[in-house]
């Protein structure tokens, strides 16, 4: 079930705008949800960190009565999934007073208030797996993308996957999501967008070019060239149901070190912390992009083999990990509308049944 599922558009002279679906929680809260309760809780979760407040400024989707409404549907769902879980608040006025009481108290940070129940519907889900997609640490809920600037990013709960972003947290995107077998669309990832900060209410048009423009925002003019055809693309054969593309994504940033996931038994560390694009397709496939220019395989102008060593050794460990990987060459974006035609034909044979 996703977040949109929990909110309507109200229409009337000369004005929208969007609440909460009462009818929807009520019903939700009565009794199982069709697309499985382990996902409603998730949505609800994703709710209720997007909606209360961070600051003065953030007034949010929900009134006091809806945030109340959310909180018992999400305690009644949980309950159902045999996970017994206490929110230190019944509703957005008592997270007023709980922020006030604890002013300058970690405690108080959304994410971490809920990880543990996302940890224990993590560890439900690990026995009833049905084939969504998986990244290094389990179902894909981290998804850092839309980097402008290199985060920094450290654990705060590895065992309930809850990171932080320590720097740098404005530049960056963060869909923290449960990503399925159908793969990340253009729809859901629209969806998500439209419940951030400003989105409210927007129309759809305006929202969707929000979005391209906050990607576009993390680009080299190359690069938004063939992120521009992709989308161009993809409003010709059916937006919604297209996978997005994302673009320059941290999905593998590892913030232990070495020898600690050494210890863990987890696996290696990947040394490459950033794709140029990465595409979440359905079935599970998994599709990297990357755009390289000259710093790739030269050095000072000058053919470097080191560089280029390292680049397919990296390819060779990632496709490991289940990815398919694509480059292109800066020298096929010199004209863009062969750019475009090359685009298409690739994307073509790509995504074809």
């Amino acid at each position: 079930m996703l977040q949109d599922h929990f909110v309507e558009t109200v229409q009337g002279d000369g004005y929208t705008y969007t609440r909460l679906n009462r009818a929807v929680i009520n019903e939700l809260r009565a009794g199982p949800s069709a697309g499985g309760d382990e996902e409603a809780a998730h949505a609800l979760i994703d709710l209720l960190i997007d909606d209360l407040p961070q600051d003065s400024q953030h007034e949010g989707l929900m009134d006091n009565s809806d945030t109340g409404a959310v909180i018992r549907c999400l305690k009644a769902v949980l309950r159902r999934l045999g996970i017994e879980f206490e929110i230190p608040f019944h509703d957005k006025q008592g997270y007023f007073s709980f922020r006030m009481e604890r002013s300058n108290d970690f405690s108080t940070d959304l994410t971490r208030i809920f990880a543990p129940g996302r940890a224990a519907l993590e560890r439900r889900e690990q026995t009833s797996f049905t084939g969504g997609l998986r990244g290094l640490r389990g179902e894909l809920r981290n998804l850092i993308f839309a980097a402008a600037q290199k985060p920094e990013i450290v654990w705060r709960d590895v065992a309930g996957g809850v990171i932080e972003i320590t720097r740098n947290k404005a530049y960056c995107l963060l869909y923290d999501r449960p990503v399925g077998a159908e793969g990340l669309t253009w729809g859901a990832l629209a969806k998500w967008w439209s419940l951030q900060d400003g989105m409210y209410g927007a129309p759809e048009g305006v929202r969707l070019q929000a979005l391209l423009n906050r990607l576009r925002t993390s680009l080299n003019a190359p690069e938004q060239l063939l992120l521009d055809s992709y989308w161009e693309y993809s409003t010709q054969r059916g937006f919604d149901d297209c996978p997005a593309l994302l673009p320059q994504v941290y999905l593998h940033y590892d913030p232990v070190s070495q020898n600690q996931r050494i210890q863990r038994v987890e696996g290696k560390v990947l040394t490459r912390q950033r794709m140029d694009f990465l595409m979440l397709a359905p079935g599970g496939r998994r599709y990297v992009i990357e755009l390289d220019g000259k710093e790739h395989y030269s050095r000072d102008g000058k053919a470097a083999p080191d560089l280029y060593a390292d680049m397919v050794r990296e390819d060779r460990r990632i496709r490991l990990q289940g990815y398919e990987v694509y480059r292109f060459g800066g020298a096929e974006f010199v004209d863009p509308q062969a750019a475009k035609n090359m685009v298409r034909g690739f994307f073509d044979q790509l995504l074809k049944p």
